[in-house]
Order: C-alpha cells, then sequence, then structure tokens
C-alpha cells in the first residue's frame, strides 16, 4: 500500500512540475525585426538595427500603457554581426532573442557590396532563427523602414510580412520570400528576386523588386511594380489582380478585367539539339469596370475583342520581363532552366554549366489565352 502511495506521489509530482527554463515575458529582449545596413566607417563595416518588443507599452497588458510606442529600435555598428549582437549587452539589460523574429530588411547599399550569402548565413546558423523569416530589400536605409509607424500593426516588422498578404488582390504584390526560400536559391546558384518595400507618405509600401545575381550573389537590378507583375505571370504565381485596357484615343474609354484564375505553362522543346521554350498563359477574367458606356454586354461576341487587347497587355508585360532577364542583366532570375531540368533533363545534363550563356539567346514564344467569363457578379453562361 506504502508502495502504491509513493509511486502515485512521484507520479503527481512529474505532472506539477513548471516549464523548468521558462522566462518572464519582461525578462526577454523580444526581436521583431532587423534592419540590416552599410556603415560608412573601416573599422565598422555593418550597422543592425534590432526592433524590440516593449511589453510595458503593449495595451492590454498588466502594466501597458497608452500612448506610447510598443517598440524600440537599437541600431549598432560593427565589423561582423555576432559582434554587434553582442554589443546590445553594453545598452540593454535584456539580451536579444530572435524566437519571434518576422521581418529582416536589407539595404540597397549594403546588397550592392557585400554577398546576400554572407549577410545572412550568420542567421541561418542561429538556433533562435526561424527560415521562415521574410526577407525585403530596400533603397532606403533599412532603419528607417524600421521607424516607420505601422498603420494596422503594433510593430513595423509585422506589418512589413503582412503586406504580402495581397498578393491575391494584386499583380503588383511579390510573395514573401522566406530565409529558407533564399537559402534555397543560394545552394542552387539561381537568381532571384527579393521583395522591394519603400515608404510613401510616411506609410510602408511594396515597391517591387530587388534582382539577386547567381554570379556575384549581390544586388544587379530592380523590377518596377508594373515589371513584377510580368514576372508573376512567368513564374506561375498570379492568385488575383486586374488587367486594365487603356484605349489610344481616351481614357474614359479604358476597360478594367479581374483575374479570377490564372496557369502558367512552361514547355521547353528540343529539336535537332535545339532549344526554344513555349510560354503558355491561360487565364480567365470578368469584366469589373467598364467606362464605355455604348458597349453592349448583351450582344452575343461583346468580349471578343477585350480578350483580345488583354491578350496583348499581358503579352507586352510578359515580354518586358524577358528582355530584362535576357537582354539587360543576362540572368535567369525567371526560373526558366528549372524547367529545362524537370522537362528535358538529357539537354540539361549536357548544357547545364553553360546554360548562362544559352538563355540570353534562347528564343522564347509567348502565347496567351484569356477568357472572359462574365461582368459584374453575372456569368455569360
Amino acid at each position: 500500500m506504502k508502495r502504491t502511495f509513493l509511486f502515485l506521489a512521484v507520479i503527481q509530482l512529474i505532472l506539477l512540475t513548471a516549464c523548468w527554463d521558462s522566462n518572464e515575458i519582461e525578462d526577454l529582449g523580444m526581436i521583431m525585426g532587423i534592419g540590416l545596413d552599410y556603415h560608412e566607417d573601416k573599422e565598422e563595416v555593418f550597422a543592425l538595427t534590432n526592433q524590440y518588443v516593449v511589453p510595458n507599452n503593449i495595451q492590454g497588458t498588466e502594466t501597458g500603457t497608452t500612448g506610447e510606442q510598443p517598440f524600440q529600435n537599437i541600431t549598432l555598428n560593427g565589423n561582423n554581426f555576432f559582434e554587434v549582437i553582442r554589443e546590445n549587452s553594453l545598452e540593454t539589460d535584456r539580451p536579444p532573442n530572435y524566437t519571434h523574429l518576422k521581418s529582416m530588411v536589407l539595404s540597397e547599399e549594403l546588397l550592392q557590396k557585400e554577398p546576400i550569402k554572407q549577410l545572412i548565413s550568420f542567421f541561418l546558423r542561429d538556433h533562435e532563427f526561424r527560415r521562415t523569416v521574410s526577407l525585403f530589400i530596400s533603397r532606403e536605409p533599412a532603419a528607417s523602414i524600421l521607424n516607420v509607424d505601422p498603420t494596422k500593426e503594433m510593430f513595423p516588422a509585422v506589418q512589413l510580412k503582412e503586406l504580402t498578404q495581397n498578393k491575391e488582390r494584386s499583380l503588383y504584390v511579390l510573395d514573401n520570400l522566406k530565409f529558407g526560400e533564399a537559402s534555397n536559391r543560394i545552394t542552387e546558384d539561381a537568381s532571384f528576386v527579393i521583395p522591394e518595400v519603400g515608404i510613401h507618405d510616411n506609410r510602408l509600401r511594396l515597391l517591387g523588386g530587388g534582382i539577386i545575381s547567381n554570379k556575384n550573389e549581390k544586388l544587379v537590378g530592380w523590377l518596377s511594380p508594373e515589371e513584377v507583375g510580368g514576372f508573376k505571370w512567368v513564374t506561375d504565381e498570379v492568385q488575383g489582380g486586374i488587367v486594365t485596357i487603356e484605349a489610344e484615343e481616351s481614357r474614359e474609354d479604358q476597360v478594367v478585367l479581374e483575374i479570377m484564375k490564372s496557369n502558367t505553362i512552361v514547355k521547353p522543346n528540343v529539336e535537332n539539339g535545339k532549344l526554344t521554350v513555349d510560354l503558355i498563359v491561360e487565364s480567365s477574367l470578368r469584366l469589373a469596370e467598364d467606362w464605355e458606356i455604348e458597349r453592349d454586354v448583351f450582344k452575343e461576341g461583346w468580349e471578343t475583342p477585350l480578350q483580345e487587347k488583354g491578350q496583348q497587355v499581358i503579352k507586352k508585360d510578359i515580354e518586358r520581363v524577358l528582355s530584362i532577364a535576357q537582354k539587360e542583366q543576362q540572368l535567369d532570375f525567371l526560373e526558366i532552366g528549372t524547367w529545362v531540368k524537370i522537362k528535358q533533363p538529357r539537354y540539361w545534363k549536357e548544357h547545364e554549366k553553360n546554360w548562362e550563356n544559352i538563355f540570353p539567346s534562347l528564343t522564347v514564344n509567348v502565347d496567351v489565352n484569356l477568357t472572359i467569363t462574365g461582368y459584374g457578379t453575372q456569368d455569360i453562361n
């Protein structure tokens, strides 16, 4: 009986034990965002901005107050990031904790001077960093981006990550580029695009994208918001948005088509040892806004001219981003080589090492097929 009692007592003690390594939130230096800048000093090359959570300023907590920012940015300089992080110990009693990190912003100047692999390798190795952290690039100092008061969220770093959630509503919004995805692209020796963020009317705003070259792992060019649209058509990332058809005679005759569905197929073809690529876009849209008051949507075939004009608009956007990739940058940041590798493995095995020379002169045939399925909430069928 005594043994049974002792056994039950031990089990209860085990079940009632608290977390042995728990920490109070007030004692943690929780970091929501990081900004990396180039610091023009021979001895201190980098500037790192940590966006700390200030628990006492969060409304709803026991000690929360109103009217004060729930975050504090601390910028320190150094020759390497580990040194800079340890420098925080000289200014705060709460060492930085990165388990809740949401976003990292890299400045244009920094990525022009330093390879991205070296910039993020330390953070990828740290056990507190998550591979789901979102990466952004800015033409302005990263510290300035993290200092902008958010309009919807409590922390600028969180609002940055949430901005990309609108990818289903706009062609100009790139999806989040996560740490893990960037690491994979670097490992694959591939060029890629980082979402660009900036400041517009004192608010954070997505502006386009920065092109990272696989040749030196540095920033080499930019995509405007409109060119981001072409990029998404090519890479099959279109989830929504609009296509605007502007009449040559008058803006008053413009038409806006809403994208309902989209699918892009990349078909590499090899004939007599020569590679060509067919890029086929299939998309269904709906007439959302029409400034041509004389258009009769009840007349059979009314949608045909709009479909043709919409196809021309999309094809032009695609050909523009293809020109940037093949002619201006001569970099395959559009991932066409990935499709060649998958669908033409024999050709890829023979020409992989020479892909950088093949891609700029590669023939890419663009075919866009649009279907207007209705107008407003009314379906044609």
